[in-house]
């Protein structure tokens, strides 16, 4: 007389084949969740842009670094970000990375694992010592890092003649300055 039913092999094979597919989608998922906070990143970005250029319309200077936190007095989403441009309703509300995080004993600008937007005003006097063509005072909004890490299409701020191999990280003196460096994506704005 024979019983029905499953033998132990079966059934681990099932459980097996179920917990690949549940792996496989589980990676997929995590990867489409960290292109959508990548959009979201650029289109922060986008919307802070023209709230700074609304700023610098009925201001006639893009907005100062109030709250620098870390090295070379960036202000960052990771503090008090931009608040002049909420004050002045030029955005609705204070932009922050959907991550917004450092990694501890971090150096702002160089380990991997940072998410934040970085904001700094740069003075004319500046200008020429970077190699810019133009002698008047300028702005940079980055975004730190990307989750996809960087990708040739997004934008880069530079300044001056970019060398062969490029522009080391703080650039050549009188010469270059890459913030692309530092950054996954940056924005210069010149009025």
């Amino acid at each position: 007389m024979k019983q029905k039913g499953f033998t132990i092999i079966e059934l681990l094979v099932v459980i097996s084949v179920i917990s690949l597919v549940a792996s496989v989608i589980m990676t997929t998922l995590s990867t489409a969740r960290a292109k959508g906070r990548d959009a979201r990143r650029i289109a922060d970005l986008r919307q802070i842009v023209n709230a700074l250029n609304l700023y610098y319309q009925n201001n006639g200077v893009y907005p100062p670094v109030t709250a620098p936190i870390g090295p070379g007095g960036w202000e960052t989403s990771l503090g008090n970000f931009l608040p002049s441009l909420v004050a002045g309703q030029f955005i609705s509300s204070k932009p922050a990375d959907p991550i917004n995080q450092v990694i501890a004993g971090f150096n702002l600008f160089v380990q991997q694992g940072n998410y934040y937007y970085a904001y700094y005003n740069y003075p004319a006097t500046s200008a020429p010592n970077y190699g810019c063509s133009f002698n008047k005072p300028f702005s940079v909004i980055a975004i730190k890092e990307f989750e996809g890490g960087p990708k040739p299409e997004y934008s880069k701020a530079q300044c001056g003649t970019i060398p062969v191999g490029g522009c080391p990280m703080g650039g050549i003196a009188t010469v270059c300055r890459d913030w692309s460096t530092e950054f996954n994506y940056s924005v210069m704005l010149v009025p």
